[in-house]
């Protein structure tokens, strides 16, 4: 790694997520790569400390196992977007395709199209450094079993393109499940154990096929938003907090929020007009067939607060609304029991 380059490797450890930050030391002109909605704070105020101007926040794929912090981050500094222009997504300020190069102050930084674990999967490559994101993996390579992905496509993406590179290139993945930061192309060459010099096509599909990996556990979540980069509204875009897989909002952040997006209370007709109340503005659809009419008439982009008595029935018609396709629906946590020991307002 060239020492004329400020960089940082930060870890979310809940999911192993790696993001990079990539930063000329002249001109303090910066790039991020794959951050994590939950922890922009964090990246902020290491580019703020460091006295950087954000110019670039890239992702190498739609990530399956995490929301994206890039939408969050550009409304709060300007940065530009950027990803495959294979994604297709109209949230991004560009789309690259395989071998544009991005430029902040010394840096130069190349997009080398690595389809196989999905179709819009971009590697990128600077100073010695290329960032695989979920197509090689340190010791492993990205799974194919979603998202257009394809063990062929990626068998011929990582031999011919990554495995072309300079062998002393450090690889910097997306993941750590190894407890290694960084590996190289030699090292990944010889001891890669999905693909190395001795593995064929026709076995490295076979171990593809054969992994029957789970699906990852923030799936249903983290597609939906990542297909509108991360951004899920004014009322819920900083409040990412999830329990047991399912996103809540405190009563304080939807207090603050009322008004932009639509509440359902999904209580009986007799709870919503009893002793606790119900939020201003809230909608009756008790859980069941009813709430399950009534979603049908929304837009699947619709911003949804669900809530009930304490938090229960609404996290499981939470969960039911993702699955439905749903894309912005978060849980009320403690539900009218929260909301009225802050003393809120009801009906």
């Amino acid at each position: 790694m060239s020492e004329n380059i400020i960089f940082y490797q930060l870890l979310e450890p809940s999911t192993s997520t790696y993001t990079y930050l990539l930063a000329d030391p002249i001109s303090k002109e910066a790039i991020l790569i794959d951050t994590v909605l939950d922890k922009i704070e964090r990246d902020l105020t290491l580019v703020q400390e460091l006295d950087l101007k954000l110019k670039y926040v890239l992702d190498t794929h739609i990530h399956a196992d995490h929301i994206t912090g890039a939408g969050a981050i550009r409304k709060s500094t300007g940065a530009q977007t950027a990803a495959s222009s294979k994604m297709q997504l109209d949230c991004y300020d560009l789309s690259l395709n395989d071998g544009d190069v991005l430029s902040a102050g010394s840096i130069s930084l190349k997009a080398i199209a690595t389809p196989g674990h999905t179709d819009g999967c971009m590697s990128y490559y600077t100073h010695g450094m290329v960032f695989t994101g979920d197509a090689l993996l340190i010791r492993s390579a990205g799974r194919t079993d979603f998202q257009q992905g394809s063990a062929t496509t990626l068998y011929k993406s990582i031999t011919l393109k990554l495995f072309s590179l300079p062998e002393e290139t450090r690889i910097y993945p997306g993941h750590d499940y190894q407890g290694l930061p960084y590996s190289t192309v030699a090292q990944e060459k010889k001891y890669n154990r999905r693909l190395n010099l001795n593995t064929s096509e026709s076995e490295f599909v076979k171990t593809m096929g054969e992994l029957r990996l789970p699906k990852p556990q923030n799936m249903d979540l983290a597609l939906p938003a990542n297909l509108k980069c991360g951004i899920l509204g004014p009322a819920l875009v900083f409040t990412p907090q999830t329990v047991r897989g399912i996103p809540e909002i405190s009563a304080d952040d939807l207090h603050a929020g009322l008004g932009k997006t639509k509440i359902i209370d999904v209580r009986t007709p007799e709870e919503f007009t009893g002793e606790l109340g119900h939020v201003p503005g809230s909608v009756l659809a008790p859980l069941g067939p009813e709430l399950l009419n009534y979603l049908r008439s929304l837009p699947k982009d619709e911003e949804i607060v669900l809530v009930c008595r304490s938090g229960a029935r609404s996290a499981h018609a939470t969960a039911t609304s993702i699955e439905i396709g749903f894309a912005h629906v978060i849980n009320l946590a403690g539900g009218m029991i929260a909301w009225n020991q802050k003393k809120y307002p009801v009906n």
